[in-house]
């Protein structure tokens, strides 16, 4: 399959009719976002509720997948193949019942710092059946697509934030592989030492309490010096506030027995530091570079960083 329209071609001398639609999104994000996310197959279990993936196979750039897609209070299970045909555009087949869907996904800059993405939607089937269903399959994929792209949006749009913050991401060749997103070990953030700045950094937010006690703080912002601190019984357990994976906000992670898992793929991560908190407690922690000084006193928690 070099292309959709080839594709089309071939199911138009099978005797098929086609219908097609377009549905357009845009962000504050870089094209090769659109394109990691398009093939990072590892965040649909995590970040998306309607929709469920399995891999069969798959190459660099080439994928096939057994799906369960939730439309209105059923979930429809179908087979998919996603292709890698070009830079900055994917193609997608999924055979549903009685129609075929072929899904192009292009994305280019449209601005600085802009990105628009358009999908094109091709949907065939006996001409009767088109005509009959066609309203119906345009509803429900434009329903199911506004929802699953409010999350999606969040990824590209996390990850713009944090390009302008002079933070990159790790990408082996012009175009993602769908192999090297499924990497969970490796971390994919990129960053100079010099885009640390200690004003904002050395800032804490307490966001949970109990009483006068602090329960739970951010330092800084979500980026590579970002922590965030947890009291749970007089222990203090230090986490990051940015995954080194691909970047995502650990700021609501949950927890397991002290153990943070990413949002977007699930990695698991260790406190960074932890001990019993007692009165007028000071400690150091040296962290990426930095040295963090700490003074916490019940609802009192200064930061100096060196």
């Amino acid at each position: 399959m070099k292309n959709t329209e080839t594709l089309l071609k071939s199911l138009k001398k099978s005797g098929l009719a086609n219908k097609s639609f377009q549905l357009f999104s845009s962000g504050e994000f870089e094209p090769q976002d659109v394109d990691w996310n398009l093939k990072d197959t590892i965040h649909i279990e995590f970040v998306h509720d309607l929709f469920s993936q399995g891999t069969i196979y798959q190459t660099d750039c080439t994928l096939t997948t057994i799906n369960s897609l939730k439309i209105l209070f059923f979930h429809t299970k179908y087979i998919g193949f996603m292709f890698d045909s070009e830079p900055n555009k994917t193609i997608y087949l999924a055979h549903i019942g009685l129609f075929f869907i072929a899904v192009t996904t292009e994305f280019y800059k449209s601005g600085e710092s802009k990105t628009d993405v358009i999908t094109t939607y091709n949907v065939s089937s006996n001409r009767l059946f088109l005509t009959i269903f066609f309203p119906f399959i345009k509803w429900a994929i434009t329903r199911n697509y506004n929802e699953l792209m409010v999350d999606d949006m969040q990824m590209r749009e996390r990850r713009g934030a944090l390009r302008k913050l002079g933070i990159s991401f790790v990408r082996n060749n012009e175009r993602y592989t769908f192999a090297e997103t499924t990497k969970l070990n490796k971390k994919n953030c990129l960053y100079k030492p010099s885009i640390f700045n200690r004003s904002r950094s050395s800032k804490v937010l307490i966001t949970k309490k109990n009483g006068s006690s602090v329960l739970e703080f951010l330092t800084g912002i979500s980026d590579p010096w970002g922590l965030r601190g947890i009291i749970v019984d007089d222990k203090l357990a230090l986490y990051p506030r940015m995954c080194d994976h691909e970047g995502a906000c650990l700021d609501n992670a949950t927890l397991n027995k002290n153990i943070m898992s990413c949002p977007w793929h699930g990695k698991k991560l260790k406190a960074i530091y932890e001990e019993i908190i007692t009165k007028n407690m000071k400690f150091i922690l040296s962290y990426n570079g930095k040295s963090f000084s700490f003074t916490i006193n019940n609802n009192l928690i200064k930061l100096i960083i060196t």
